[in-house]
């Protein structure tokens, strides 16, 4: 997508700048705010967003952006698949600490519930 037209996507979408995204995008070190692929040569990260408020929580790639989505932005189920990780993969439990804790900041509630 040409520059003008990003530009215009972007702000009618998002109601962001170019400027803003590359910002967003040097926050999170050039890479996914979940796993931190990077950029896509021939594009770019999705912007993602809050669908009750509209409000911009980060840039993500497609496979994040689209678990997201395939998880309702839900706590439960963000829990439900931490826990699963946790008692199916026992050699790795800290990746689904990893998992809860990016899960959680992004979706907005920015920590784990007390019993988690």
């Amino acid at each position: 997508m040409k520059r003008k037209e990003r530009e215009g996507h972007l702000r009618r979408k998002y109601g962001i700048t170019i400027g803003d995204y590359d910002a967003m995008l040097a926050a999170q070190r050039g890479g996914c705010a979940i796993c931190g692929a990077p950029e896509p040569a021939t594009g770019s990260l999705h912007v993602d967003h809050d669908h009750a408020t509209g409000a911009v929580r980060g840039l993500l790639c497609v496979r994040c952006n689209n678990a997201l989505g395939q998880f309702n932005e839900s706590d439960a189920l963000f829990q439900a698949a931490a826990d699963y990780l946790d008692l199916h993969d026992r050699h790795r439990p800290a990746l689904s600490e990893l998992i809860r804790e990016r899960a959680f900041a992004l979706v907005g509630t920015g920590s784990l519930p007390p019993d988690a």
